[in-house]
């Protein structure tokens, strides 16, 4: 007799897979914006300084236009960080709700069924695996993202410390 396992490990599994998706798609687009902004570079550096240069004028610009930067570069970071948090937890209901499956199906003697491998039922662990790779990728993803940020803002910050030079 042979029952099938509970919903609530394919609704976690679902929930996680969706989630990694969410995470592989951010990180692949944070990873196209870096690159664009390193290709960039000497462009908008000219801009930036022209915008100190104007700052005389206008001083709430130009940070203005560093906060709009940093809002930029912080894009997505909120749900790699609740991927983070989240995906080891999806992960481990999904393993204790496998279990729980796996011990109705062995019985009150807790047999294995007659020609069944325990390595069948080793496949709830996959969940938590699942759940801790998407939490790696989803806390690399953020922790890169964050760096290059910081740097990035306090680059420019230096930048605009400088004395003004005369733009072309």
């Amino acid at each position: 007799m042979s029952r099938s396992f509970p919903l609530v490990p394919s609704l976690s599994g679902l929930l996680l897979l969706l989630l990694s998706v969410a995470v592989l798609t951010l990180v692949i687009e944070r990873t196209r914006y870096w690159i664009h902004w390193w290709r960039r570079r000497p462009s908008r550096s000219r801009a930036w300084r022209a915008r100190i240069a104007e700052a005389a004028a206008d001083p709430g610009r130009l940070e203005g236009s560093l906060e709009d930067w940093d809002r930029a570069m912080a894009f997505g970071e909120p749900l790699l960080q609740g991927a983070a948090l989240l995906a080891p937890l999806l992960g481990l209901i999904g393993t204790v709700t496998g279990l729980m499956g796996v011990l109705a199906q062995l019985g009150p003697r807790l047999e294995l069924p007659p020609g069944a491998s325990l390595a069948t039922y080793g496949q709830v662990l996959l969940s938590t695996a699942a759940g801790l790779v998407v939490s790696l990728v989803a806390s690399a993803g953020l922790l890169t993202n964050q760096g290059l940020r910081h740097w990035q803002i306090n680059q420019l910050r230096r930048e605009r410390r400088r004395p003004v030079e005369t733009v072309e």
